[in-house]
């Protein structure tokens, strides 16, 4: 029963994540369409803001992805789950924090917690990982 609510939790977290990427896209597209602007952003800051929202949302996630889908398929489901969640939540205060023309006077709160959040991602890939390798060498020492 746990396994299936882990691996329903996980499939929503990366749910979300895709709903997020595509609101960020779709942002970048409306913003081009009603400044006119087809390529970069011709010191149109709020396209500029849209732009590096979408593009930090790419460079982050998809190796956060592919670390969580490792842990998945080794049945390390609450790793997979705890990064998945941590990035989601990384991605949608950074996405909040970048969005804002006025962040500097919220002294780039959201932006700041977005990227903690989003590397406490990587660290629970990472701590998965390395339990899986440990218990991996250990089983093999032990039948050996």
């Amino acid at each position: 029963m746990e396994r299936l609510i882990f691996e329903c939790l996980f499939l929503i977290f990366n749910l979300f994540l895709t709903m997020l990427y595509v609101r960020l896209f779709k942002n970048v597209i409306n913003l081009r369409r009603k400044f006119k602007i087809s390529l970069g952003y011709d010191s149109n800051v709020d396209l500029q803001r849209a732009i590096r929202a979408h593009s930090n949302f790419i460079e982050y996630v998809p190796f956060s992805l592919i670390l969580s889908m490792f842990l998945y398929f080794h049945n390390y489901l609450i790793f997979c789950c705890l990064s998945s969640f941590f990035l989601l939540l990384g991605r949608i205060l950074h996405y909040r924090g970048i969005s804002n023309n006025k962040e500097i006077e919220t002294q780039y709160t959201f932006r700041v917690k977005g990227m903690k959040f989003t590397m406490w991602s990587y660290y629970i890939n990472i701590l998965g990982i390395t339990t899986y390798i440990i218990q991996t060498f250990y089983f093999f020492i032990k039948n050996h």
